[in-house]
């Protein structure tokens, strides 16, 4: 398992960052997709694959300082 940032894209004005833990870049995306396609309520813009960005795998020694994910 790595940890992935999915990158969701200008959809909601802004970039949001999440930090998966998945096996692969592609399973990481499937996750952030079927997080906003359950949270979906007709009023915010649909979230599609077209829309995020990975990167990583991100290895946690590699950081510089302490972080949050989430």
């Amino acid at each position: 398992m790595h940890i992935y940032e999915v990158i969701v894209m200008s959809v909601f004005d802004t970039d949001i960052s999440h930090f998966v833990v998945a096996k692969s870049e592609e399973n990481a995306k499937k996750i952030v997709l079927d997080y906003y396609s359950g949270h979906n309520d007709g009023m915010h813009p649909t979230v599609t694959m077209y829309d995020l960005a990975v990167s990583g795998p991100i290895e946690p020694e590699n950081y510089v300082d302490e972080v949050m994910l989430g």
